[in-house]
């Protein structure tokens, strides 16, 4: 009897280690970088009932990007933003005709950013 759990003890440790690099992310976030590319809101804002309403973020390497209404799944509008990386997770995004700042945070997950005001936008 004492063998036989001692065997699965040993067995389970054996599987705990052989699965511990399946959980999370498989590579580092790199911070820097990793606002780069397109983020669409979480949810849609119904405007009525046959209309919905994306905020889609198109970030650039060059730090420029474009904010763009997406009605229906069709570009209503954009404008031009710029975005800077702050620290760790943080980063700003400018808004040239308003003279506004929002800083946004990327999660663990890496594919999740949050504004200020508690909006979520996934990574596309």
């Amino acid at each position: 009897m004492k063998k036989t759990a001692v065997f699965a003890v040993i067995a389970l440790c054996i599987a705990a280690v052989l699965t511990a690099g399946c959980v999370g992310p498989q590579e580092p976030i790199d911070y820097p970088t990793a606002l780069i590319g397109d983020w669409k809101s979480e949810f849609p804002q119904a405007i009525s009932e046959s209309v919905e309403f994306y905020t889609v973020y198109q970030f650039n390497n060059d730090n420029t990007g474009k904010v763009i209404a997406d009605v229906n799944g069709e570009v209503l509008s954009s404008i031009d933003v710029f975005w800077g990386y702050v620290e760790y997770n943080h980063y700003v995004v400018g808004y040239p005709k308003s003279q506004q700042v929002i800083s946004y945070y990327i999660l663990k997950d890496g594919l999740t950013i949050v504004d200020d005001y508690g909006n979520k936008f996934i990574k596309l």
